[in-house]
């Protein structure tokens, strides 16, 4: 019977390997055991200094350069390879002092072959958090031109040799380096510089002797900035060692997701503002046969950013994009570069031209634009998004083309040309579009010079394609000139406006829609005629000059309850200083004239300065009242609120607009009208600064006589008022008062109140006084007989002389020791008197004053008291006997 397969079972298969174990099991151990005793071995011999010096050596021929390694480790399974601990690669010094690499690890595999030969050759070799630092030399040569081999290089014809064959130099036998999370530094010769790459990873691969294959990954970096989004930096491709610059190579790089303010700050240290999202894609190759010059690099860019606004702007929709493209050759020894393919495109404009750098000791670049051609819509959504309050619905329709070239660094314009056949702007909220003329304008004689452009609104195309000869403004209808002028040598200019608005209303609201609000708390309704250019010696700083008029105009400001009447007035600029003109203005019940001037522009933190000389033929103060006063306020005025601050609540008091009013200068008045106190030629001096009024020095005329006051007031949430007045030579005939007098009157007078209206202005009105009298002479009562009986005598009081003091409180005035002197006796006059015009007075009368001061104790005969009650028009009267004391001058 035959033996069965050793195989056909389980149990079979068992025993055989049974079997087979019993053989081996001695090999077996004795091959693990040795293993282990070699890896033991190899681990403490790596520690010997002979060892170590040993590795270090192999590790200086493979990089070429002095190493330094803290420790080794060394494994034989599952392949050979050592680990090296904190390595240390240095620089040529051709290039400094400072290291060429550094790594926390260094990983290395051996090979078999080179092993069983003899030769220590490496494999792959794996740098753990590797440091390299880029040098850039005098000679614009890179230290990493050294450190790679050469490329081989084929001799033609093999010629002869003669004497024994020189010892060829130690090359470089790394063949492939991987690294991981590591960091690439740049110096140019002994300055460090501010950009660098981080977290690298990726691998260098020797493909043939010299020639080297790149694949890394990198995050951009600078020092000194904080990054959120500078995406990732890929490049791929394969270049050669230090016989030709690193040539022949050729190189393709992809970097995307990158912020624009990522990459302002990565390229000049700080945010521009400006967002949105960049990516680029680029290729360059050198040593190619067809190239001009030796040494050159021919590349090509193309470069993307889209999602472009302002920092402080949402995001939209129609935020602009860019494309750009561009090609050409580079030559980083001769520091030049020539685009000769250079194209920006948008979502409708192009640009196409070519480009010439040269970055010697001189830099100087030369821009060409051969073709240019540009859609109004695009400048309009560029404009969108970096301007806020821009009007939905506003369109754009007009074509640009032309072209320019630009020279020098910085760049400036040399040769340019544009033109438009015209446009039209559409305004939401207006029926007639905003009509643009043609547009034609160049170079000349280092002069850019614009023809004047129509700009009208409404009308037809033939009302803006008139001739170029300039029109008068005035007999212009709702349309306007515009003339541009610049000198490309001293950097000025001027743009000119001359035009006509029969509704100014309608321009004020097309700069709103523009984003631009003229009228910030205040509208104005009318017809406007300008004449005004805008001077700038230097681009984008300018100053205005010229005028703009007025006529049948209707103004309203916030705080005042009416409009302002302009039936002729105007503003004027003079090297940027705005001043206001009033020739006829009808406001606060009279007729206005003079002029507003702004002395000081002040600055963010600071109100501007304003000098004032106005005059009006009549003011009143019920018509202030009207005016200024609060019930008509809280309507439109907190709508105008809105407007001033630029939006804000409505909540905002309107004493805002006086709070931001730093003013000061003269006032003329004709004839003021308080009440019954009328004042004529009033001149004043004065200021209005963070709510408060400085009325420095008052003069005016009244009823005969002149009156000199100061005025202060703070427009607080309650307001408060004082005054200080000095009166002389008063013509009490003249007084607006129900009884008749004569004489003269002089005195003072100093008053406070606060509140808002006249009610509650009366009632917390405070003060003192004094007056003298003279030549005082009363006419209806005869005030000595009427106290001698206590009845009512008709009749006239005269007195030579009088004074005494009054104080204003709760609505009354309080006569205090009024004394007026006759030729044969006194009167004194006590008490009060209410603003409802109701007396509770006593009268008094007593001989002549003694010329000497009577003796301590003594007295005067017995006097008489009237005492005057009631009403002022029909007062009640009782007598009361008294002992006066002798009264003293």
């Amino acid at each position: 019977m035959a033996r069965p397969y050793p195989f056909t079972d389980e149990p079979a298969k068992i025993s055989y390997a049974m079997m087979m174990f019993r053989k081996w099991w001695k090999a077996a151990l004795f091959v693990v055991l040795l293993v282990v005793a070699g890896q033991i071995g190899v681990s403490l011999l790596v520690h010997t200094n002979r060892v170590h010096r040993y590795l270090v050596a192999h590790l200086e021929r493979a990089f070429g350069r002095p190493v330094e390694v803290g420790s080794f480790g060394v494994q034989i399974l599952p392949s050979p390879s050592f680990d090296a601990e904190l390595v240390t690669v240095g620089e040529d010094p051709g290039f400094g002092n400072e290291y060429f690499l550094r790594a926390e690890r260094l990983t290395a595999g051996l090979r078999w072959m080179g092993l069983l030969r003899g030769h220590f050759d490496f494999g792959t070799v794996s740098l753990s958090r590797p440091s390299l630092i880029l040098v850039r030399g005098a000679q614009g040569r890179w230290n990493l031109e050294r450190w790679l081999p050469p490329a081989k290089t084929n001799l033609a014809g093999n010629p002869r040799t003669y004497g024994p064959p020189a010892v060829p130099a130690a090359a470089n036998r790394l063949q492939r380096i991987e690294f991981d999370d590591g960091r690439i530094n740049f110096k140019d010769g002994e300055d460090k510089v501010a950009f660098a790459f981080t977290s690298v990873s990726g691998s260098v691969e020797q493909v043939s002797p010299g020639r080297w294959q790149l694949q890394l990954e990198a995050e951009p970096w600078r020092s000194g900035v904080s990054l959120q989004s500078p995406g990732r930096v890929r490049v791929n491709g394969d270049l050669a060692g230090t016989s030709a610059r690193l040539q022949p190579a050729k190189i393709a790089l992809h970097w995307e997701q990158v912020s624009l303010p990522d990459l302002f700050r990565l390229l000049y240290g700080r945010d521009y503002g400006l967002r949105g999202v960049f990516a680029m894609d680029g290729s360059a190759s050198s040593g190619d046969a067809d190239s001009p010059q030796p040494g050159d690099w021919t590349f090509s860019l193309r470069a993307q950013a889209s999602q472009i606004h302002r920092w402080d702007l949402i995001e939209r929709p129609d935020n602009p994009h860019l494309n750009a493209k561009c090609s050409g050759r580079w030559n980083i020894a001769a520091g030049t570069l020539v685009a000769e393919q250079l194209l920006v495109e948008s979502s409708r404009s192009n640009l196409r031209g070519k480009a010439v750098l040269a970055s010697g000791a001189e830099k100087s670049v030369e821009l060409r634009l051969d073709s240019m051609g540009v859609q109004a819509s695009d400048l309009l959504a560029w404009y969108r998004a970096f301007h806020p309050g821009i009007a939905e619905g506003l369109a754009a329709e007009q074509f640009f083309t032309g072209g320019a070239t630009l020279r020098g660094w910085p760049l400036h314009l040399e040769v340019a040309a544009l033109s438009s056949t015209g446009g039209v702007l559409n305004i939401p909220g207006f029926s007639a579009p905003i009509r643009i003329g043609p547009v034609s304008g160049g170079t000349i004689r280092s002069k850019l010079i614009f023809d004047p452009v129509r700009i009208a609104l409404g009308g037809e195309y033939r009302d803006v394609a008139a001739p170029k000869k300039r029109r008068i403004a005035s007999l212009m209808e709702n349309a306007a000139d515009l003339t541009i002028q610049h000198d490309l040598n001293s950097q000025q200019g001027s743009i000119s406006v001359e035009g006509r608005a029969d509704k100014v209303e309608d321009v004020l609201k097309i700069a709103a829609v523009l984003g631009r609000p003229i009228n910030h708390g205040w509208e104005l309704t009318g017809e406007a005629l300008a004449v005004a250019r805008w001077d700038w010696q230097r681009p984008f700083d300018g100053r205005w000059n010229g005028q703009v008029t007025l006529n049948d105009a209707s103004l309203a400001v916030a705080g005042l309850n009416q409009p302002l009447k302009i039936n002729e007035g105007g503003i004027s600029w003079t090297d940027g200083q705005p001043s206001a003109r009033l020739l006829r203005v009808d406001a606060f019940g009279g007729s206005w004239s003079g002029q507003i001037k702004q002395t000081d522009p002040g600055d963010a933190q600071t109100s501007s300065h304003w000098n004032f000389d106005l005059a009006a033929d009549h003011l009143e103060a019920t018509e202030l009242d009207r005016w200024v006063g609060p019930r008509a306020r809280p309507g439109w005025v907190q709508r105008l609120m809105t407007s001033l601050l630029g939006g804000g609540a409505p909540s905002v008091p309107a004493s805002e607009l006086v709070r931001r009013i730093d003013a000061e200068g003269q006032l003329h008045v004709g004839e003021l009208t308080i009440e019954k106190l009328k004042l004529g030629n009033v001149q004043a001096t004065g200021s209005l600064q963070d709510l408060q009024v400085e009325v420095r020095s008052a003069e005016a005329e009244w009823s005969g006589g002149r009156v000199r006051a100061k005025l202060s007031a703070k427009f607080t949430p309650r307001p408060e008022y004082h005054v200080e007045a000095q009166f002389d030579g008063v013509d009490l005939a003249r007084l607006p008062v129900t009884v008749s007098l004569s004489g003269s009157a002089s005195g003072s007078a100093t008053l406070a109140t606060r509140g808002v209206g006249r009610d509650e202005l009366l009632k917390n009105l405070s003060g003192n006084g004094a007056i003298s009298l003279k030549k005082a002479e009363f006419r209806g009562w005869d005030v000595a007989a009427s106290a001698a009986d206590g009845s009512v005598h008709t009749g006239v009081s005269r007195w030579t002389s009088g004074n005494g003091y009054f104080a204003v409180k709760d609505h009354n005035i309080f006569v205090h020791e009024l004394r007026l002197n006759a030729l044969r006796d006194q009167t004194i006059v006590d008490g009060t008197v209410s603003f409802a015009r109701e007396a509770d007075l006593n009268v008094r009368t007593a001989g002549p004053a003694p010329r000497e001061k009577p003796a301590a104790g003594s007295g005067t005969p017995p006097g008489r008291i009237l005492k005057i009650s009631g009403p002022l028009d029909g007062p009640r009267m009782s007598l009361q006997k008294t002992v006066v004391p002798a009264l003293v001058d």
